[in-house]
């Protein structure tokens, strides 16, 4: 049986600027650590969609060599807000071929829960839930990191169609000064992100950083089209635990 290598997904939720996009503009950036970050699904009402997430993560061994582990899971949001996503093991062939379903989460803005539903174990942690979407700044063309550590510089991409929605490109070039963080030399992370202002969701985004390697996701198989009301709904033979602490 082949071995899935077993990586957490985090769930990135934190405030989207919805509109005024310029320089640099997207939805939130889960971030690169070794626990893998994927996309960010606020809970927009009006906007239904679903799609499935292809999750590449190309990473650099200590003797030079790379190894690249994939999965696709399916993420959906109706047009309450609520919000749908698998949560799946990564494999060589993850793209391709199904992996093992590690998790199931529910969010749902008009009742205030969220659900993480340990397959498993079919258990459903049930944390309260508060996110929204709120309108934020435009990013600078140029920041400079706390502490003078370093500059984040932001260039325009342009606009094309991806599967088909329109989407806005940005980069990032993140430039750590050398002797921060362990860095011998000024090393770039470069993140590249293609939002849909439609969607208030990354269709893409890239990353690269010199230690960690690389990280690519990408919506396939989009469509604007209300889901199935039955995938907002946890299983009803799941264990229901409810947690008094907030979602993080």
């Amino acid at each position: 049986m082949q071995r899935f290598f077993r990586v957490g997904v985090a769930v990135g939720m934190v405030v989207l600027a919805a509109h005024g996009w310029g320089q640099g503009s997207h939805a939130p950036d889960g971030g690169s650590r070794e626990q893998l970050q994927s996309i960010t699904i606020l809970p927009k009402p009006g906007a239904p969609f679903s799609a499935v997430v292809v999750t590449e993560w190309t990473r650099l061994l200590e003797d030079g060599s790379t190894t690249t582990m994939k999965n696709h899971r399916v993420v959906a949001r109706d047009s309450e807000g609520r919000i749908f996503q698998e949560r799946r093991y990564l494999s060589p062939t993850g793209d391709r071929d199904e992996t093992e379903l590690r998790a199931l989460q529910y969010s749902d803005p008009v009742k205030h829960e969220y659900y993480d539903c340990d397959v498993s174990r079919r258990t459903c942690l049930v944390y309260r839930y508060n996110r929204r979407s709120e309108v934020g700044a435009n990013l600078p063309a140029k920041t400079t990191l706390p502490g003078g550590r370093g500059t984040v510089t932001r260039e325009d991409l342009g606009e094309k169609t991806i599967e088909g929605v329109v989407a806005l490109g940005s980069r990032e070039t993140i430039m750590i000064n050398p002797g921060e963080n362990g860095y011998q030399h000024a090393e770039p992370t470069v993140k590249e992100f293609w939002y849909s202002p439609q969607l208030e969701v990354n269709v893409v985004t890239k990353r690269f950083e010199p230690r960690g390697g690389a990280q690519n996701f990408q919506l396939k198989q989009v469509s604007v089209d209300e889901p199935s009301a039955a995938l907002f709904v946890p299983p009803s033979d799941y264990r229901i635990i409810p947690m008094d602490e907030g979602v993080q």
